[in-house]
């Protein structure tokens, strides 16, 4: 699944609901990769750099404030062509309230002015029985980092990434059942990055594993639901571009058009050519895991949009109470960018993290998003 990991941290972590600006410095690791005479040309390996944070104040545009604090942020940065891609898991503070989140951020100049396109997963909906049960990630008990070195595919650099939140709670809050606590679900995406000349590829697999998961029945006095019984699990994502400096004042950038499966920026070329720089493939179909082996489901998708902010629902039908033991989906985001060369370097450029606050968010179907201004000539896809 993995080659040998460079690193592996678990960190203990709490709840989140936040919605701000944070400017982090980054250095960065160096790897280069040299293109031997006799054989076809090595792809540059990217840029890639690995932070981890506890306990440190945030800043809100460029000043450090309390009101905005990160409890735990681990995150691989990858910087390949002229693009910058975050991949993070966070417990972070704001104004008194905590979260957990993952976010998947990147960075493109477009126009002289940076704007971040970022993609975020806050919670887990569940369907039995006629009820809706929302498990958000900010109540898992852990949740663990780790990437591996990078090896050549023929000419192509490739690395892994993984990403596992441990004991989300099904049932938190409010009233629940009696002993709910000892139902839970791990969420795991599995990052298998491959960075080309002009685009960065990376295919995204999210594992659901069910195996200390139950549902109770409120008609029946939330006794457990009866092994046959068909549920449907969803994920919640979120979408928006933003530049970082205007995020906080003017907010994120509105589209200027979107269906269940598209989402548009109008922003071009200096020729005045739309130019797509990033596409999001959620994929209906998945896979469902049972003692018997494998078989294959189709899933449904939409996508609705609130201020500026796309909320995606990826829905995954036809599982089975005591006999599916976890469910695959394979979302890819392929990210187009200037051609590769050994001197490209993010060292002089801050990192941004965007950090908007929503209360709850469904899940995602297909997205292809962000028009940009370049100023090399057109991308190669």
């Amino acid at each position: 699944m993995i080659a040998p990991m460079r690193s592996a941290v678990r960190i203990s972590i709490g709840v989140f609901i936040a919605l701000n600006l944070s400017v982090i410095g980054s250095s960065v690791l160096t790897i280069n990769g040299q293109a031997d005479d006799t054989v076809p040309e090595l792809v540059p390996e990217p840029w890639v750099h690995e932070t981890h944070e506890y306990n440190v104040s945030g800043d809100v545009d460029g000043t450090p404030t309390d009101a905005f604090f990160v409890n735990e942020r681990w995150s691989i940065d990858v910087s390949h062509g002229d693009v910058m891609t975050l991949i993070m898991a966070r417990n972070i503070t704001q104004d008194g309230i905590s979260a957990v989140d993952y976010t998947n951020n990147i960075h493109y100049s477009i126009g002289g002015k940076l704007y971040i396109a970022q993609f975020m997963i806050w919670e887990l909906v569940f369907k039995i029985g006629g009820y809706g049960i929302h498990a958000p990630l900010t109540t898992c008990s852990d949740f663990e980092v780790e990437y591996s070195p990078t090896v050549y595919d023929g000419t192509v650099p490739t690395f892994d990434c993984n990403i596992t939140y441990e004991g989300i709670r099904v049932y938190y809050g409010g009233s629940v059942p009696v002993g709910s606590d000892v139902s839970t679900v791990d969420l795991t995406l599995l990052h298998h990055i491959r960075g080309d000349w002009n685009n960065t590829h990376i295919k995204i697999e999210a594992v659901l594993d069910f195996t200390n998961t139950v549902f109770f029945n409120p008609d029946d006095s939330n006794n457990e639901f009866g092994a046959g019984e068909p549920f449907t699990a969803e994920a919640g994502y979120m979408m928006m571009l933003a530049n970082p400096e205007d995020f906080t004042t003017i907010g994120p950038v509105i589209p200027s058009g979107y269906t269940n499966t598209t989402l548009e920026y109008n922003m071009t070329l200096d020729g005045g050519t739309p130019l797509t720089v990033s596409r999001l493939d959620m994929r209906d179909n998945f896979t469902i895991y049972n003692a018997s082996g494998a078989r294959a489901s189709v899933g449904y998708s939409s996508m609705e949009m609130h201020g500026g902010q796309a909320y995606v629902t990826h829905g995954f039908p036809n599982l089975t109470y005591g006999d599916t033991q976890s469910m695959k989906s394979d979302p890819e985001i392929t990210i187009y960018h200037d051609r590769v060369t050994e001197t490209d370097s993010p060292t002089d450029k801050p990192l941004w993290i965007l950090m908007p606050v929503v209360a709850g968010i469904a899940a995602v179907g297909i997205a292809i998003f962000l028009r940009r201004r370049k100023t090399h000539g057109p991308v190669q896809k």
